[in-house]
């Protein structure tokens, strides 16, 4: 595989994960401003915390990928494209999960985390709709 070759699987596979994520995301916050609405839902029938919810979400997908990979079987490119994408997807979305909870302990300008200032964050590329 060439260099071009890669950058190109690359750039698609990310904007087919971007396209994917906000597309379900739409419709998954449905009637909600929040757009985690599902995942702190699912954590409440689970009794745990909304990353728990998105972890156990994501797992059924690495198995499968898991599976794929030990079979050497890469035959439905389809099927491995949906997996990759939605693994993606859920790590963003535990990621998001996961700034969202830093800020409960970090509000701007205010230092946290053994004295460290919370400018990753609450960066405002994370919380631009805060600086309007």
């Amino acid at each position: 595989m060439t260099n071009s070759q890669f950058s190109n699987i690359i750039d698609s596979i990310r904007s087919d994960s971007l396209s994917v994520l906000l597309q379900r995301n739409g419709n998954y916050a449905k009637g909600s401003d929040d757009a985690l609405h599902n995942f702190k839902a699912g954590a409440d029938i689970d009794g745990s915390t909304p990353a728990q919810a998105a972890w156990g979400y994501m797992t059924k997908h690495m198995v499968a990928l898991r599976d794929k990979i030990k079979r050497n079987d890469f035959s439905d490119l389809d099927d491995l494209h949906e997996k990759c994408i939605d693994i993606i997807n859920y790590t963003a979305i535990i990621f998001a999960i996961g700034v969202e909870e830093n800020a409960k302990y970090c509000k701007k300008g205010i230092a946290c985390d053994a004295g460290q200032a919370p400018e990753f964050a609450m960066s405002p590329r994370f919380f631009a709709e805060d600086n309007e």
